[in-house]
């Protein structure tokens, strides 16, 4: 099937919305497609949070997983977008893995640590779990799984 990313990277971002509908968080895909590919609000507070979904189906490693996104460096160091950006893993069958890093903290691994690695004019980050770990080469990401801290409210 041609079209199978296009899919996949919705599915992705439906199981996103879900995990936030979840969380009491009011969500919405903007008609127009300027980057953002979810807004969520907190209705009691007003709050908006921009959200980028990058979707990746696992590869199965003799230990583990992995899994690999693409991301536009020219986005990625927009950082007064104020994104959170999302990466899902489809593992076995299931979504599996849920990180969430801010723009700014994902910038700054990117730009100091040598997160990733570019070609052409993007940032492709393999994320690889093991034993309950995530990591990209040798910088651990652990902390950012299943990390919905900024999107806990209380009124």
């Amino acid at each position: 099937m041609n079209n199978y990313h296009l899919y996949f990277g919705r599915a992705g971002q439906l199981f996103v919305m879900s995990e936030f509908l979840l969380r009491s968080w009011n969500v919405a895909i903007p008609e127009v497609d300027e980057g953002d590919d979810i807004f969520v609000v907190k209705h009691e507070t007003g709050r908006l949070m921009r959200i980028q979904v990058k979707s990746a189906q696992s590869k199965i490693q003799k230990e583990g997983f992995s899994a690999q996104f693409n991301i536009s460096i020219k986005q990625l160091a927009d950082v007064t977008k104020g994104y959170h950006f999302i990466f899902v893993v489809r593992h076995l069958n299931h979504w599996q893995e849920v990180i969430i890093i801010r723009q700014s903290d994902l910038f700054d691994m990117f730009d100091t640590q040598s997160l990733g690695s570019v070609h052409k004019d993007n940032l492709t980050l393999r994320l690889t779990f093991k034993n309950a770990k995530v990591s990209n080469k040798k910088i651990n990401l652990t902390q950012y799984q299943n990390n919905f801290e900024d999107f806990i409210i209380d009124i």
